[in-house]
């Protein structure tokens, strides 16, 4: 789900989400009923329990605990395991050693659409933090919280009834990116316009290079 400041009082509640700050992670994190291989494989086609260490990391510091897998009987998989949703306990589990949790990442979002974050400044925020509380774990690289965030970006059910709180579902004006599609209002007059606006005048560029896969929006 997404972050509570990110829902609309009509959106789906898929679980109950815990106050914040989130506890401890427990000392064992079992299966549960809702265990997948990541090639969709489950209980039915699972080998012997097996116990691992892991790292869980949350906002202000980070935890190694335990976790619970099975070996994955499927032809097409090599090493891999059965490993348990940790979504009721508001856990991203990436790759059965770094786990993230959901507060962490829901930080992330905030930062990232309230003042446009890079990750490595976010995680030297973080990893400052880390230093302050003394935890004695360093936080993860960027390419980790990168895969980490984008993972648990494209596992969030949005639903497409999107509305501002204050204008309501149809406002005026959207700005997408007030850099490249908007002005300040007293620069505008008449002759203004975009800067992707064709004109007799254009400069031409014969060597030019585009993007691949692209999308075209319709007006």
């Amino acid at each position: 789900m997404p972050p509570s400041w990110a829902c609309l009082e009509t959106d789906t509640k898929l679980y109950h989400k815990k106050p914040r700050p989130l506890p401890p992670p427990p000392l064992l994190i079992e299966l549960g009923e809702h265990m997948r291989c990541i090639c969709s494989s489950g209980l039915e086609n699972s080998g012997p329990m097996v116990i691992k260490s892991c790292t869980v990391y949350g906002l202000s510091g980070a935890h190694v605990t335990e976790i619970q897998l099975r070996k994955c009987n499927n032809c097409l998989c090599s090493d891999r395991f059965i490993s348990p949703n940790c979504r009721d306990i508001e856990i991203l589990n990436l790759n059965n050693r770094y786990l993230f949790t959901h507060e962490l990442l829901e930080r992330y979002t905030s930062a990232y659409t309230i003042s446009p974050t890079p990750f490595v400044a976010f995680i030297l925020e973080v990893s400052c933090g880390y230093a302050d509380n003394g935890t004695g774990i360093p936080f993860v690289n960027d390419f980790i919280f990168r895969a980490a965030w984008f993972t648990y970006a494209d596992l969030l059910y949005l639903e497409n009834d999107m509305r501002c709180h204050i204008c309501g579902p149809a406002p005026d004006n959207v700005i997408f990116d007030g850099v490249s599609i908007s002005f300040s209002r007293k620069q505008l007059h008449s002759s203004i316009k975009p800067p992707t606006a064709i004109s007799p005048h254009s400069e031409q560029k014969d060597k030019v290079s585009y993007v691949s896969k692209q999308q075209l929006i319709l007006d």
